[in-house]
């Protein structure tokens, strides 16, 4: 769209874009509602001070397991096939033993998870299931929701 004097507006879009912006401003800053206050937690399994294994790693394996690829896995994921494949590297390093397998002969077969590597994202599943529950209820009694 264009203004008489020949300049560019930014047409509805664009106004739209600002009533909104401006409805947002108009809220108390610093003040969240009651009903919009919640919590998240995140733990990790640690080697030394190094964090070993996450909720982020642990979805990066089911995915590999549902999907059967790692490229398909990492794009999911929204990261590099490099950055995936160098923390899956660094993961079978420091545990010890390989989290995932070609599941036939050749290298573009599909990828599995291990015997050991699906027992091991099954158990950090488990520890992490009542953790999350102690976190809300804490936080419930806390702010008082």
């Amino acid at each position: 769209m264009r203004t008489r004097a020949g300049r560019r507006t930014a047409g509805r879009r664009g106004a739209k874009r600002r009533r909104a912006a401006s409805k947002g401003s108009r809220r108390r800053a610093g003040a969240p509602g009651a009903r919009h206050l919640g919590v998240r937690a995140k733990f990790w399994l640690t080697l030394g001070s190094r964090t070993l294994f996450g909720d982020g790693k642990a979805e990066l394996l089911e995915l590999v397991e549902r999907l059967g690829s790692l490229r398909r896995a990492a794009t999911r994921m929204r990261m590099s096939y490099r950055y995936a494949w160098g923390l899956l590297r660094e993961l079978d390093r420091s545990a010890g033993f390989r989290f995932l397998e070609h599941g036939a002969a050749g290298k573009r077969s599909r990828l599995r998870l291990t015997a050991r590597g699906r027992a091991f994202v099954a158990a950090f599943r488990s520890f992490r299931a009542p953790l999350d529950g102690a976190v809300e209820r804490s936080f419930r009694r806390v702010f008082r929701r």
